[in-house]
């Protein structure tokens, strides 16, 4: 266009030129022809000024284009810079790292985003051209926002950073927004900066919460460590946990060695509330916290207690939070907080008060270590001067401990004169017993069975009484024989394999007329499949002969008596380590991995008192009233010599086994008398049976004892 313009302008200039030439022209022409100089002269002068006002108009129009020229040029380049800068701020907006928002101040609607901006709410550009600024705005938070708006309009700027904002998808964050208002003349607009704050308040409350956990921690253990008094430092710890949280009453108890909770310290706290809360049983709070070693919030402290026999006393308590006191994962007490009013204690604050707690388990820890080494300083101070007040004694002590060693020694060595002489005595007595014994029962044998002598019915009795008594006397010489044998360890045990059914067929035949006499039952149960014995068969033979009849003398008239056999190892034998132990100290010692024959012989009659019971395996010693004993082998008349089961005993030992007794010492429900249990070492060959033959024989299995050719769950005679 300007092109053309100034082409314009030439031709313009060319026409003005051409009419003053022409005027040149016309005036020379004229005067030339006419001869008229003066009428030449005003034609040229007419035609100059023509020509020149011509000109003039030309050269003023052409002025005028080139200054409307340079105006629309001037006017382009003021365009182009219009452009330039709205290019750079639409890239200023949408590469800013802010949320940046343009809203009318009228209307309130939303007039421009940046990209920012869409990002941070996830709306399109579209979508956030049709809301407001409140619709991005929690109802929550309605009135700070249109509180802002109003700061906004009336100081032409605003800030607030505590306003929560609801994306697109429905999250909602924390934002900061600083607003101001600008006046654009024919309208007025708010630009709003959005910060997303979350992490940033959620940082700086972590920072806030860790600088106060920080400074309680300093100002409770800086007092803590002013005195190691366990119940001043308890009670400062307390107060100052109180203080931390706005809480209006706590406590602190410690686990005793029993496990129990005992109230320590309190605050504000009714002594019947700290014993209901520290209450032994599943419900009560701080078993609960002791029990899971885990911090525990109530916000209603009545309705976490159930079956409280005392609920007036939980009124006007509401808030609970309590944690553990630990040191080492293992839990020494619970410390715990009350509040009048229902609270639900956040996690920062458990969070803090379990880090108050653990620092507090430590300080208790170092309390009870320093009140500890203090007594034992103490302890120390004083034997130490009980040492040097008894240091003097010393040498006269140890004189007088030789003194008494030389005494002691000579009193052993009489003892042992004594126990030989003694032991010496009861042989020769023995001994000699058995001469004048031999003679009276040989010469009432004679006179009973000879026919040459006419005795009548009183002098039979008479002979026959005298018999019976040789024979018990000689029965008491032969025991005391084989007391002194055992004592002297000069009995002989000739070893041999042996089965418990060969020994019980000797046994029952020896008893038999007894049992027939009493009317009494014996059952055997589990004698097949047992494996052998190694051991005498007369010592065998002597030892259940003795347990039998021992059991027939105390057991009534029709009672029952049973006996019963089963293998048993180390592990059977730990089971019953307290009851062994008891009778025998050392023999779980030398078991290793032997198996043993347990005979169990059970009888129904008064028992043994728990008292007596390793007592009656000692020499002449005689259990209960005399109106509880048989002098013979059936009859309750009176007491024994007290040596059958201390043979028994000796025997028992001599073969490497044990023997003891269980009873219920006449219990009320006792359901049998005595027990004696007899271990026998087994027979250790190859043609012994397998184990499991044997643990067919166990109780409750069926095994039995077989009699006559036959087999059966028991036998009973």
């Amino acid at each position: 266009m300007s092109s053309t313009k100034d082409w314009k302008y030439i031709v313009f200039g060319w026409r003005g030129a051409i009419v003053l030439l022409l005027g040149f022209v016309g005036t020379f022409f004229a005067y030339s022809f006419h001869g008229a100089p003066i009428f030449g002269f005003l034609s040229f002068v007419l035609i100059l000024f023509i020509t020149c006002f011509s000109f003039m108009a030309v050269n003023f129009r052409r002025m005028k284009s080139i200054e409307a020229l340079a105006h629309v040029h001037e006017l382009m380049q003021v365009q182009r810079e219009l452009d330039k800068t709205v290019r750079r701020y639409r890239s200023l907006l949408e590469g800013a790292g802010t949320a940046i928002f343009v809203f009318s101040a009228d209307t309130g609607m939303l007039v421009e985003a940046n990209r920012r901006g869409t990002e941070l709410f996830g709306y399109d550009k579209e979508e956030m051209a049709l809301l407001r600024g409140k619709d991005l705005v929690l109802e929550e938070d309605q009135e700070k926002f249109v509180a802002l708006v109003h700061r906004v309009a009336r100081r032409g700027r605003g800030r607030s950073d505590g306003i929560n904002f609801r994306r697109k998808v429905g999250e909602r964050f924390l934002g900061e927004i600083e607003a101001r208002l600008i006046d654009l003349g024919d309208e007025k607009v708010v630009h709003a900066a959005v910060r997303d704050i979350t992490y940033k308040h959620r940082a700086e409350r972590e920072l806030r919460q860790r600088n106060k956990e920080l400074s309680t921690l300093i100002g409770i253990i800086a007092r803590a460590n002013q005195d190691m008094d366990l119940e001043t430092v308890l009670d400062v710890t307390l107060r100052e946990t109180i203080e931390a949280f706005g809480a209006d009453a706590g406590g602190i108890h410690l686990r005793e060695r029993d496990g129990t909770l005992r109230p320590t310290a309190s605050v504000n706290l009714p002594e019947q509330l700290r014993f209901i809360l520290a209450r032994r049983e599943e419900e009560s709070p701080l078993e609960r916290i002791a029990a899971t070693a885990a911090p525990l919030s109530l916000e209603n402290l009545a309705a976490g207690i159930a079956g409280c026999s005392s609920p007036e006393v939980l009124q006007g308590w509401k808030g609970f939070a309590g944690v553990p006191l630990s040191v080492r994962n293992r839990v020494t007490g619970v410390m715990y907080l009350l509040s009048k009013k229902e609270r639900r204690f956040s996690e920062d604050d458990v969070a803090h008060f379990l880090s108050i707690a653990g620092q507090m388990g430590i300080v208790i820890e170092n309390a009870r270590l320093f009140h500890e080494l203090k007594w034992k300083s103490d302890e120390l101070m004083g034997s130490l001067r009980l040492l040097e007040r008894n240091s003097h004694e010393l040498a006269f002590s140890q004189h007088r401990l030789r003194t008494n060693l030389m005494l002691v020694e000579r009193a052993n060595q009489e003892l042992e004169r004594i126990d030989r002489m003694k032991s010496n005595f009861l042989g020769m007595v023995s001994h000699e017993f058995r001469t004048p014994l031999t003679s009276i029962m040989s010469g009432t044998e004679f006179l009973i069975s000879s026919p040459s002598f006419s005795l009548d019915g009183n002098s039979r009795k008479v002979l026959a009484m005298i018999h019976q008594g040789g024979e018990r006397l000689s029965e008491i010489v032969s025991d005391i024989l084989k007391v002194a044998k055992l004592e002297a360890d000069c009995t002989t045990v000739n070893r041999s394999p042996l089965h418990i059914v060969q020994v019980f067929e000797e046994v029952l035949a020896a008893v038999e007329s007894l049992r027939i006499e009493r009317d009494l039952t014996i059952v055997f149960a589990n004698m097949e499949g047992l494996p052998y014995c190694s051991g005498d068969q007369e010592c065998f033979r002597d030892i259940f002969t003795e347990l039998l009849e021992n059991s027939i003398k105390f057991t009534p008239d029709g009672g029952t008596i049973m006996v019963d056999a089963r293998v048993v190892d180390r592990q059977v034998l730990e089971r019953k380590e307290q009851i062994i132990t008891r009778f025998n100290p050392g023999f779980l010692a030398q078991v290793e991995d032997r198996s043993y024959l347990e005979v169990e012989v059970r009888d129904s009659g008064i028992g043994v008192s728990h008292e007596e019971q390793v007592k009656i395996f000692d020499k002449f010693y005689e259990v209960g009233d005399i109106r509880h004993h048989s002098s013979g082998k059936h009859k309750f008349q009176g007491k024994g010599t007290g040596l059958g089961l201390a043979i028994v005993k000796g025997m028992v030992e001599a073969h490497g086994g044990m023997v003891w007794v269980e009873s219920h010492g006449g219990a009320e429900g006792a359901q049998f008398g005595s027990a004696f249990f007899v271990l026998l070492p087994l027979e250790d060959c190859l043609t012994q049976p397998p184990l499991p033959l044997a643990e067919a024989g166990m109780p409750g299995t069926g095994g039995g004892y077989p009699q006559n050719g036959d087999s059966g769950p028991e036998d009973t005679h």
